[in-house]
């Protein structure tokens, strides 16, 4: 039954009667997947509308465009314009049941402490608790701020250079020395000088001009250290970008919505990853769904992006969503959602801020 309608929430085209109709229609095909007709609708509207006035009214609903007729048959679908009236108006999520929050605590709290293994387990746990495939990225490389700089010594000629930044990112990248050995106390001048330069920089403002800046301030050791420097700027870049998680694609070919070219498509694109970062990226801050041709990719036509951003210290930051059929439970899946972006915004927080009270380096 249609019995958590949101009354007083119409679009200005539709009159009450009408919003009801289209939102048992969707509800009603979301669940089933096949075209409603209008005496499945006189039951589900609990017998308050006649047969015949809702036959009416779903006339005018496909003459204004939110329903169609597949085939012959009686019944109707409806169309991306009315998934979008019926997302952004008529619907009621559920809310999400103790049991559910619980597990999926359980499950990101198997990469407490660790920010990046985080990302790619929420990821996992989202495809596995919704169906779908699920995306995160990881937080906007080019405004996080540089932490700590470390170069230690792996080998009498070589050493790690350690990025560390303040949303728990750590990478690292070998450099190889022009000599046979290299005396540790220019290791720790060079940490140093680059922790001088760059330590509460965003990774964005770092640039060429400025690490060669550096460079020149080492005086008669930068021709020495170059092989250093020059790890360190390529590890900013690296840094900077951002990274995307994707898992469940295999769940696409479970829904019977895709044929097998839609299907084909759809995973082609997915392995496009830098594709699906620029959507993501590019999504305003807040919950959003993406309905088939919004997204201006072919490939993503019949599909479905739902997505927010989880928080770093309060402001948004990086992205976690699905990817799905048109025809996707929305009312059940945006609340998992939520509460993933939540509880990753809360496990981020208490990682970076027990970071920060135990900073050894």
């Amino acid at each position: 039954m249609l019995n958590d309608f949101r009354k007083g929430m119409g679009n200005v085209e539709l009159g009450e009667r009408k919003q009801r109709i289209l939102a048992a229609v969707v509800e009603l095909y979301i669940r089933t997947g096949e075209p409603v007709g209008s005496k499945t609708l006189v039951g589900v509207l609990d017998n308050t509308v006649s047969s015949a006035t809702i036959r009416n009214e779903m006339a005018e609903l496909a003459a204004m465009g939110y329903l169609e007729q597949p085939h012959t048959s009686a019944g109707r679908v409806p169309t991306p314009m009315a998934f979008r009236l019926y997302i952004d108006k008529l619907m009621c999520k559920r809310s999400l049941s103790q049991e559910d929050r619980d597990r999926i605590d359980a499950m990101l709290m198997q990469a407490a402490g660790d920010p990046e293994r985080l990302i790619s387990e929420a990821s996992e746990a989202l495809a596995e608790t919704t169906g779908y495939a699920a995306v995160t990225t990881a937080p906007s490389g080019r405004s996080v701020k540089v932490k700590r700089i470390e170069v230690l010594r792996v080998s009498p000629c070589s050493a790690a250079i350690i990025l560390m930044t303040d949303s728990g990112i750590l990478r690292s990248r070998i450099c190889r020395f022009d000599r046979d050995e290299v005396d540790g106390s220019l290791l720790q001048m060079l940490s140093r000088a680059l922790n001088d330069c760059f330590c509460g920089h965003a990774l964005g403002d770092i640039g060429l001009p400025q690490v060669q800046s550096m460079a020149v301030s080492m005086g008669e050791h930068s021709l020495l250290c170059a092989p250093a420097v020059t790890a360190f700027f390529q590890l900013v870049q690296d840094t900077s970008e951002v990274e995307i998680s994707l898992n469940g694609q295999l769940n696409i070919l479970r829904h019977p919505d895709y044929d097998n070219i839609h299907a084909r498509d759809l995973l082609a694109f997915l392995t496009k990853r830098e594709l699906l970062t620029g959507i993501l990226t590019s999504m305003p801050t807040g919950l959003r769904v993406v309905i088939g041709s919004e997204s201006k990719r072919p490939e993503l036509d019949g599909s479905s992006i739902i997505a927010t951003h989880y928080k770093l210290g309060g402001q948004p930051d990086g992205s976690i969503g699905i990817i799905g059929p048109l025809r996707m439970d929305y009312a059940r899946a945006i609340p998992k959602i939520e509460y993933f972006a939540r509880a990753m915004s809360k496990m981020l927080d208490e990682i970076i801020g027990i970071d920060r009270q135990t900073d050894n380096y």
